[in-house]
């Protein structure tokens, strides 16, 4: 028993890890995954802050005051936010910019930079390879310039960003795959849930009223059961998702969660009516309940008082079963772009597109594979210690 307890402490553990997980990112961040345009100006496929290679990070500057900062890489971009600053170099040399946006993107702000490097006696040619952002690092014969510099901001705040950012870097895009990961777990997580609580909901009273009456209502719930049990899922789904969807940004599908539950649990609630009719035709013809039926119970109090609590008690560790089985649904859908929405699979399939694994971005396929792994273990420990346990609803 204790042995089997460890899926329920792994559970929390995780619990925890999307908590925290999702408390690390900004709502805006979460919000604007899917918007390339919010995130032009980070870093292109920079890599995780703890990458052996990763030379810098983003610094953030905010408040007034100077900021002494040691630059050993030339970095990529300085994004202002409605800021006023200047930059003293370690070669006495200094630049005074001011406005909103990034230096790189910014017309106004980039000309003030080409000016300067002109100043420095930089040739067009240097003004052609390198970023706006870095020629401000730049000595006079065009090398890196490395040492300390002074930011003194008077107003405003500013982000200087080097070639690695976040805890698993950035995409083609510039997006930030943390976030990126922490919403298609998250969107992976509330999908299925919905997906269990809809199989639950709609095969409940089906088994129940296909196992208990025959009659022409039972006889009709069965051939319902039994025709979805044998109907294609992926193609099917395939073709709702597409019938009751509206596309969005970057011609992408948008389908409320709810609805995406709703469909692929028409997939998943025959196998478990089936199951609910079996035990509901066992229970029926035991002699408790014709007692009960002798003494005037009617076939409602019959259904909750005796049936509902044994089918039930089956209810609990057949959910701990049938979660894994709805996320990896729910994720090989994903990979191949069958459901809208963000989730594991059209997480992995982003990184395939981008050639993550040719260009050995690793930690962006494991990343959600690692979870999966996790999840896989604890839920079977859990379903283990659910079923020695006897745990009921």
């Amino acid at each position: 028993m204790r042995a089997n307890r460890r899926g329920v402490l792994m559970i929390a553990v995780f619990i925890a890890f999307l908590v925290g997980a999702h408390c690390s990112v900004s709502s805006s961040d979460m919000e604007h995954w899917d918007d390339r345009l919010y995130w032009k100006d980070y870093p292109k496929n920079a890599l995780p802050v703890w990458h052996p290679s990763a030379d810098m990070g983003a610094l953030r500057l905010g408040g007034q005051g100077e900021f002494v900062v040691s630059v050993e890489a030339l970095p990529t971009n300085l994004v202002l936010s409605k800021a006023t600053l200047v930059i003293t170099r370690p070669d006495g040399r200094s630049i005074r910019l001011s406005g909103n946006g990034s230096v790189n993107s910014n017309t106004t702000l980039a000309a003030e930079v080409r000016a300067f490097a002109r100043e420095l006696g930089l040739d067009e040619t240097a003004l052609i390879l390198y970023q706006p952002t870095q020629l401000l690092f730049l000595s006079e014969n065009g090398t890196f310039l490395k040492g300390d510099y002074i930011f003194r901001m008077e107003v405003g705040r500013a982000i200087l960003f080097g070639n690695a950012y976040g805890l698993l870097g950035t995409d083609g895009y510039g997006r930030d795959l943390w976030v990126g990961f922490v919403k298609s777990t998250w969107g992976t997580l509330v999908l299925t849930v919905f997906t269990v609580s809809f199989v639950i909901l709609i095969g409940l009273p089906f088994g129940v009223i296909s196992g208990y009456h025959r009659n022409v209502l039972g006889d009709a719930v069965t051939v319902i059961v039994d025709a979805f049990n044998s109907i294609p899922a992926i193609p099917l789904v395939l073709v709702i998702i597409y019938a009751v969807s509206r596309v969005g940004a970057y011609t992408k599908l948008v389908v409320p969660d709810w609805l995406t539950g709703i469909i692929v649990s028409m997939f998943f609630f025959s196998q478990y009516s089936n199951s609910i009719r079996g035990i509901v035709e066992n229970e029926k013809v035991k002699e408790y309940i014709a007692a009960s039926k002798s003494i005037g119970a009617s076939d409602i109090y019959v259904i909750f008082r005796h049936i509902l609590p044994i089918v039930l008690s089956y209810t609990v560790p057949y959910v701990t079963m049938l979660f894994p089985r709805v996320m990896a649904f729910i994720s090989v859908l994903g990979l191949f772009n069958i459901i809208p929405g963000n989730n594991w699979g059209s997480y992995i399939a982003e990184a395939l597109k981008q050639g993550a694994l040719m260009g050995r971005y690793w930690w962006w396929v494991m990343a959600p594979v690692a979870v999966i792994a996790f999840l896989a273990v604890a839920v079977s420990n859990l379903f283990e210690y659910v079923e020695t346990s006897g745990v009921q609803l």
